[in-house]
């Protein structure tokens, strides 16, 4: 493996002579297709330009891609799937037998296309590469089934079908070809064998030429979760490319994720400079998730892995990225930011201990994660809750959801089914609240237990829509952006950490425990001494108002519960924090590894 990687600016013609010869041939072969269709070129000596121009093309991109495989032969990565795209080359070449039989050739054809998809598969995070892919598949297809259908079915000279057949397969070879040509271009696999880029950016920083691609650190916010996550290192991603634009800062995920992050920094923040780049969504998460749910993380990272290799750093908010450890290089550091800031087991989980770097909200967790062995000194910072940044800037505005003038209660439960209140009693609290003639309510549970909010999923609560005191979302953005929070007067939970968000305004607090849980020392329930907790809901609503008459006996625990846990958060401060660290734990390690 390469211990280092190219420098100095980029030259005028960034190709190779295998990359020119083989956009020369395509264009040679679009003339072709052009000239043949119109009827302005004759056969040359039996075989016509098509064939002519196919087999060049086919000879190229044989010698293109033989030449990127042993060109990445340093690259394990990439280095077997160029090879795979010489062996689809090769069978197409070896199919091109004189009067071979459509049965013979048409499978071997569909192999190679196979092969030649998996020649590509590392950069298809490039989308148009991706593209370029089906739409070679489509021009084959219809050559193919022209080609049945004129010695299968009709069994006659058929010119027109003739040469929809070799115009077809000459565009699928032209497209395979277009389509390895944009893999090369990218640089994926060049930025995944660069691991000196800290090194030679903190000897270069503030020099000209510093700004080489190949040079400049390059950071990963991803996103490969459900929207809940965005909001909390978002803003350390804005800040950071805001401060240091020496570094390339990149935010990727899913389509879905992409568009609400930049909508989220087009109405707070205006233009900044972050590359956006959409995963590449591989076939088999996509056929088992077409409602949108996210399916196997792992599954997206592993056919992501080149590009995940080609970053310094990796920010993310879950958990199930430290997988990049098996499949990435051991350079790639991790750096994990929380999405919520509750008391629960995961919060503490030993997993934690594999990250390179935290971004920690308070010091409760801080002093935990200390005394467990799970963090360490110098790998960790405290203060920062991103998610508070862009909401500080409303000024703690309560949106206004319902026309009257009650009490809005919250109902938030949690996703996990052993943990969560909505399996046992959920219907009942909305019936309760559907009789209720006191107070409004708030339905919005974790994001994650109704992922995706289908209409299907939502037909299940149509007998409340008559209600306009009850508002039901199941996953709309409303439920991750504290709208429901800041609206609420009561909240109403179980143990999601929804309600840290919720005390930013000390408020009345009611806790559900069904389940009959011994919390009261324990300390994943923490947060459940800041408020009355119920366990059977048969007078629900002498309950909540007993939790707001009680308010005053909680509310100076609740404020000391918020300190503890966000005590170090100040307001609008986290995303210059968190950047501010990541910076400067990335240039320590530069320190340390040059």
């Amino acid at each position: 493996m390469m211990a280092g990687c190219r420098g100095g600016g980029r030259s005028r013609w960034p190709l190779s002579p295998a990359q020119r010869l083989l956009i020369g041939a395509a264009l040679y072969a679009l003339a072709m297709i052009v000239a043949q269709l119109s009827g302005s070129v004759l056969i040359w000596h039996g075989a016509s330009p098509l064939d002519v121009s196919g087999d060049l093309v086919l000879l190229l991109g044989l010698a293109f891609a033989l030449f990127q495989a042993f060109s990445k032969g340093g690259n394990p990565l990439v280095r077997d799937h160029w090879f795979m795209g010489c062996a689809g080359m090769l069978l197409i070449g070896g199919s091109e037998i004189e009067q071979a039989d459509f049965w013979i050739v048409i499978p071997v054809w569909a192999i190679a296309a196979g092969l030649l998809f998996r020649c590509v598969l590392p950069y298809l995070t490039e989308s148009l590469i991706e593209r370029l892919m089906w739409a070679g598949a489509a021009a084959q297809i219809t050559a193919h089934v022209a080609w049945i259908v004129k010695d299968g079915f009709l069994d006659g000279p058929y010119p027109g079908l003739q040469r929809v057949t070799e115009s077809g397969e000459l565009v699928a070879l032209l497209v395979y070809g277009l389509s390895m040509v944009l893999a090369r271009l990218s640089h994926l696999d060049d930025h995944a064998i660069c691991h000196d880029r800290l090194q030679r950016w903190a000897k270069t920083a503030g020099t000209p030429g510093s700004g080489d691609p190949l040079v400049r650190p390059r950071i990963c916010f991803s996103y490969i979760a459900q929207i809940h996550q965005i909001l909390h290192s978002l803003p350390i991603a804005v800040a950071m490319a805001q401060r240091y634009p020496d570094l390339e800062v990149h935010i990727v995920g899913s389509r879905q994720n992409l568009q609400f992050a930049r909508r989220l920094i087009r109405e707070r923040v205006g233009p900044v400079a972050l590359h956006f780049d959409q995963l590449y969504r591989p076939w088999s998460v996509w056929t088992r998730h077409r409602d949108g749910a996210v399916g196997s993380k792992k599954r997206v990272l592993r056919a992501n892995r080149l590009y995940f290799s080609g970053f310094d750093a990796v920010v993310t908010t879950e958990r199930t990225s430290l997988y990049l450890r098996q499949i990435c290089p051991a350079s790639l550091k991790l750096i994990r930011t929380k999405h919520g800031a509750g008391d629960r087991a995961v919060a503490f989980a030993p997993e934690l201990a594999l990250f390179d770097f935290l971004l920690l909200p308070g010091e409760k967790e801080a002093r935990r994660l200390l005394e467990l062995g799970y963090a360490k000194p110098g790998h960790f910072v405290s203060g920062i809750y991103a998610k508070l940044d862009w909401i500080a800037r409303q000024n703690g505005e309560r949106p206004r959801l319902f026309d009257n003038d009650r009490p809005t209660v919250l109902y938030s439960p949690h996703f996990e089914e052993s943990l969560s209140s909505w399996p046992l009693i959920g219907r009942q609290v909305l019936d309760h609240f559907a009789r209720s003639t006191t107070y409004n309510l708030i339905f919005a549970p974790h994001i994650r237990l109704f992922d995706a909010p289908t209409p299907a999923k939502y037909e299940a609560f149509r007998e409340y829509r008559k209600y306009p005191h009850m508002h039901i979302d199941l996953g709309s953005d409303r439920c991750v952006d504290m709208t429901y929070t800041l609206a609420a007067d009561i909240y109403l939970g179980d143990v999601s950490s929804q309600v840290v968000e919720f005390l930013t305004r000390p408020r009345p607090c009611l806790f559900l425990n069904p389940r009959k849980v011994a919390w009261q020392e324990d300390l994943h329930y923490r947060f459940w001494h800041l408020g009355p907790v119920l366990t059977e809901i048969d007078d629900l609503e002498a309950a909540i108002d007993g939790a707001v008459r009680s308010h005053r006996d909680f509310e100076q625990r609740q404020r000391d519960y918020l300190r503890d846990t966000l005590g170090l958060v100040e307001p609008g401060q986290s995303g210059a924090r968190g950047a501010e660290a990541i910076v400067g734990y990335l240039g320590k390690v530069a320190a340390r590894e040059g």
